[in-house]
């Protein structure tokens, strides 16, 4: 196969032209990498603030059992995503581990 490729002369490359696109593989991974965290982030953060909220709720229930249900449910809710968020970190982290591709790195 070394006999059917074609070199240039002194080791010289061609570069391709600027309005050709580039990036293939490289690109679609970095995008996947930076909406990956950001999706990660933002999930916590929203969680972070229905906690806050169901919290804030539940004190000014003032002993009502159906507005005590309602933030109870909100705040069981918010963790549950916040587990499931990290769930899914660990199993992108867990491929990215075992195929030796660092899937979760901010660019």
């Amino acid at each position: 196969m070394r006999y059917l490729s074609i070199g240039l002369p002194g080791g010289q490359t061609i570069s391709a032209p600027s309005s050709v696109p580039s990036g293939g593989l490289e690109t679609i991974s970095k995008v996947f990498r930076n909406s990956f965290v950001i999706m990660l982030i933002a999930c916590v953060f929203l969680a972070l603030i229905f906690i806050v909220v169901a919290g804030i709720q539940w004190v000014l229930s003032g002993g009502d059992k159906t507005k005590l249900q309602a933030a109870r449910s909100k705040l069981n809710w918010a963790i549950g995503g916040l587990i499931v968020a990290f769930i899914a970190f660990f199993i992108v982290s867990l491929i990215g581990y075992l195929f030796k591709v660092d899937l979760i790195k901010f660019v």
